[in-house]
Order: C-alpha cells, then structure tokens, then sequence
C-alpha cells in the first residue's frame, strides 16, 4: 500500500487504510502540521468513512493525505469566515427589505439563512481560537474586543428573534437594517485582523 503525505511517499508499512492514515498522521503532527484531506485510491475519504470500522479496515493500493500548518488552517477559516459575513450582511438587508414589501414567508426564510450563517460564523471564530489555544478575551483589533462583540452579537439576535416571535415585523426590519450591522462592522474589522495574524504567522513557514 502505498502512501502518500502531500504527495510525497512515506515509508509506512500498514495492513489496513485505518493503520495508514494512523501513522501518517502522526508523521504530519511530528512534523507540526494538520491532516486536512484524505483521499483512498483517488476518492475522499468522508466523516463517515472514519466512523465505519470496516472501512478503516479494508486496504487499498494508495492512501494520500494532505496537510497544512495550524496557521494556514486559521488563516483560511477566518477568511471563509469574513466571506460568510459578507454573504449574511447581503441576505439580512435581502430579507428586511422583503419583509417590507409583505412578502412575509420569503422574507423569513432568508431571515433565517442569515441567521445559521451568523452561528456558523461565531462557532468557526471560537473553535478555530481554541485550536490555538487563544483566549476569546485576548483579541481585540483596531479597539474592539472580541468578547464584546460576541456579547452584542447575542444581544442583538435574542432581540431579532423575540421581534419574530412577536410577529413585530417593524421591529424585525429595524434590527436587520440598524442594529445588526453595527455587529456585522465590528465582526468584519475582527476578522480581516484574525486572519491578518494567521496569514503573517505563515510567512516563515512558506
């Protein structure tokens, strides 16, 4: 079985694909990096795959794995990060708008398209901190504090929702229209700096 770790032959005997990607992992994490993809004889190996003993125990001609350094991998989750926050900011103002021109359903489906985004934003940013073992309490750029931001954050979207229990759709529009994108400015100056950190972190790594 022949494998692979960012293209490059490892010398590891395994019997199975579990045992390969066992050991080349711990060759990468030797060597200060992250398996980020596995691919087995050519096809993505998937969460579920990981999850099915029989899987791991089949063999295969080749097992290759593709690395990156933690800083790469916090570098590009925090501009995914900044991207998904453009796309909310988009889809918040969409919604409000649709809302008042009474379009109540459709409204409220990009309502809630914007607000999974902004939960996929938050937990993305906390993860990827403590993956680096950095206190949320530790970051603050240009002025604002990370840990303020996540607090307004919740504030504002408690508030949003409450409006939409209400059925209070003026109160609904003024959220995604004014308050939500004092948040969405205060998100998008921490993650430009997050991702800013990480991408000079890189620099001697490259």
């Amino acid at each position: 079985m022949r494998v692979l770790l960012d293209e490059n032959p490892c010398d590891i005997q395994a019997n199975s694909v579990g045992e390969a990607i066992a050991a080349a992992a711990d060759a990468a994490e030797q060597a200060g990096r992250l398996v980020v993809e596995v691919r087995v004889d050519g096809t993505m190996f998937s969460e579920a795959d990981f999850q099915a003993e029989a899987r791991l125990a089949e063999t295969a001609e080749e097992v290759q794995m593709l690395t990156t350094t933690i800083e790469e991998l916090l570098r590009d989750t925090f501009l995914q990060a900044a991207e998904a926050l453009a796309e909310a900011d988009t889809v918040q103002r969409t919604a409000a708008e649709t809302l008042q021109q009474g379009k109540t359903a459709e409204g409220m489906g990009s309502l809630k398209h914007a607000l999974e985004t902004w939960g996929g934003i938050k937990d993305a940013v906390v993860q990827g901190l403590s993956l680096a073992e950095i206190s949320v309490d530790e970051v603050e750029v240009d002025g604002v504090k990370l840990a303020d931001a996540i607090v307004t954050l919740q504030n504002q979207l408690e508030k949003l929702k409450d409006s939409v229990v209400k059925e209070d759709i003026s109160a609904t529009c003024d959220c995604l229209l004014y308050e939500l994108p004092e948040a969405t400015r205060d998100w998008r100056i921490i993650l430009a700096g997050l991702a800013n950190r990480f991408d000079a972190a890189c620099k001697p790594n490259s």
